[in-house]
């Protein structure tokens, strides 16, 4: 075969592949999203014509070890606007993330009732009704530090907004992390004390409180 013909062939087969790729990115459907990501995972969709604000890049290993672990918790806040008061948007935003984490947990105090009922079952000669509500109040009381971002369980990861006509949607994501919240807690003085009678009245607080966790996950 001639160097002529040995072109020719080269030329039509790169031509071949460059058309067929061509035809293929432009026939084939396009993802219509793109991502935020931690440490090179995909965590959380979001529209394609979305800005992203702010990554909190300090949590990316974190956040993707938490993933990896099947533990990531992501509640995701709204606020809509005009797009001229940024700042009051992400913070509304930011309130309405930790209002969903907040009834998230308060939707799971029967769970944690009927954890605690669990384990009292092997404990005798004690007032149970009453251990069960001594555990209720400090499952309520973390809860609700878990929601005002007093222990250094949950924080803002992401932010992002999209503008639909002459609206801006801002949202902000927070992660919490079961593992962080548990170790802060135990550190909280006044906390590990309750906790501490709960455990010597038959009360695994942190197994109750895991399980409820556990279940954001499935």
């Amino acid at each position: 075969m001639s160097f002529e013909n040995i072109l020719t062939w080269t030329i039509f087969v790169v031509s071949g592949i460059l058309v067929t790729g061509l035809l293929l990115f432009l026939f084939l459907p396009q993802e219509q999203v793109q991502w935020i990501t931690a440490d090179g995972i995909k965590i959380q969709s979001i529209p394609k014509g979305a800005q992203i604000i702010y990554i909190n890049n300090s949590m990316e290993k974190r956040v993707a070890e938490l993933y990896r672990s099947g533990k990531l918790i992501a509640f995701r806040g709204e606020s809509i606007g005009g797009g001229i008061d940024t700042v009051s948007a992400r913070d509304k935003a930011k309130i309405n993330a930790f209002k969903e984490l907040s009834e998230y947990f308060s939707a799971k105090v029967q769970t944690f009732a009927t954890l605690v009922e669990g384990q009292l079952q092997s404990v005798s000669g004690q007032d149970t009704q009453q251990i069960k509500s001594v555990a209720l109040d400090a499952y309520k009381r973390v809860t609700q530090m878990f929601s005002n971002a007093q222990v250094s369980g949950a924080y803002v990861y992401a932010i992002w907004q999209e503008q639909v006509g002459a609206l801006v949607y801002t949202y902000v994501l927070v992660i919490f992390d079961p593992v962080g919240a548990i170790e802060a807690l135990k550190e909280n003085k006044d906390i590990a004390k309750q906790i501490d009678e709960l455990e010597k009245s038959g009360v695994d607080f942190f197994k109750a409180l895991n399980a409820v966790m556990e279940e954001a996950n499935k």
